[in-house]
């Protein structure tokens, strides 16, 4: 979809919120959110404006989201704006809080046998309010979701890789913490960037790659500079981006009972749903417009294969060591988590790839 469109469908969603409360009394809370993704971008426009929309008629008008015209703070910053009370609501990725919410990205488990978000997104709600919520990763703030996007796969630019050899000494930006200590567990360097640094350092030559998923290598308009794709761990990627939804606790606690209630339905797995939605269509769109662009995917090797699951499997023991010294039995709830990614996948026919 073209710009002029999308600024369209942006700008008709927001004067459709507030034509939903137009004609009712003026509403009892205005929630504020930090408006750090632009309003084109299809997170805004596709997944928070239409749950805001539902938030508003749900409550009657009662309560309101209002995204704010331009950041209000970093990226970065977001969780503890809304923590500190600076807004109301905040939404974001775990990983741009390196080291905060290492319990919830159970997500980044490897080999979970599908590569689809909605399942892994469900399953993350799950095991987030069954076992995870206690620990407080959370604290100071109301979570109203989580879920993840599509995987992450590694691009290149000259160098096309299908061996394990293939990636020593590629300076590759990393998505994360653990995605870095994956990408040097395989032999290439990892490298931390924000997004407009990736796009700098692929156009002046400083990185080799990126490992990150379809939607944001076509919306950061990657491509140009990018030649190959190895899609890799036969569906279970790199990693995978959790996000997640918060609201303040006192502006949480502030909205009646009632009206808490109701958006809790609209949040939550039905939230995890939405988004996770969203991100196949975007991601199947992306896709085609990155084979369009002409980048080639690479079809790893056995033994590429089979060394990047031996390089892999630190991340669940580190995960599950993590967790027990928070008081969590971690590897019951890795296999829990692990196994409600299965059966929902299963439910949903979208079941593949090896699992342990």
């Amino acid at each position: 979809m073209s710009l002029l469109p999308r600024i369209a469908a942006a700008v008709a969603a927001s004067l459709l919120i507030a034509a939903t409360v137009a004609h009712t009394a003026p509403p009892e809370h205005v929630l504020l959110i930090n408006q750090v993704a632009p309003r084109t971008h299809f997170y805004h426009s596709d997944i928070l404006v239409p749950w805001a929309r539902d938030v508003a008629r749900a409550t009657e008008g009662r309560v309101r989201v209002r995204f704010s015209i331009a950041p209000l703070g970093s990226y970065r910053r977001n969780f503890d704006m809304a923590w500190s009370g600076l807004v109301d609501l905040a939404g974001g990725n775990q990983s741009s809080n390196p080291g905060r919410f290492r319990l919830a990205m159970i997500n980044e488990s490897p080999y979970l046998g599908t590569s689809d978000p909605e399942s892994i997104s469900v399953a993350l709600w799950r095991t987030y309010a069954q076992h995870l919520a206690p620990a407080g990763e959370f604290a100071g703030t109301k979570v109203l979701a989580l879920h993840v996007s599509s995987l992450q796969q590694l691009y290149t630019t000259d160098q096309p890789v299908r061996e394990m050899a293939d990636l020593a000494g590629l300076k590759i930006a990393a998505p994360s913490e653990l995605g870095a200590e994956l990408i040097a567990r395989l032999g290439a360097i990892p490298v931390l960037l924000t997004a407009p640094e990736i796009h700098d350092g692929l156009s002046r030559g400083i990185i080799d790659g990126v490992s990150m998923g379809p939607t944001g290598t076509s919306r950061l308009q990657l491509y140009p500079f990018l030649k190959y794709e190895t899609p890799v761990a036969m569906g279970a990627g790199l990693s995978w981006g959790g996000f997640y939804l918060v609201a303040n606790n006192e502006s949480w606690r502030r909205i009646g009972a009632g009206d808490r209630r109701r958006i809790l339905e609209l949040s939550g797995e039905a939230f995890a749903r939405r988004a996770a939605r969203v991100f196949i269509a975007r991601t199947e769109e992306a896709d085609r417009e990155l084979r369009s662009a002409g980048i080639v995917r690479i079809t790893p090797s056995e033994d590429f294969e089979r060394r990047f699951r031996a390089a892999a499997s630190f991340i669940d023991r580190a995960w599950v060591e993590h967790a027990n010294a928070n008081g969590i039995d971690g590897a019951a709830v890795l296999a829990s988590f692990r196994d409600a990614v299965r059966s929902e996948a299963t439910r949903l026919g979208r079941l593949s790839g090896p699992s342990p």
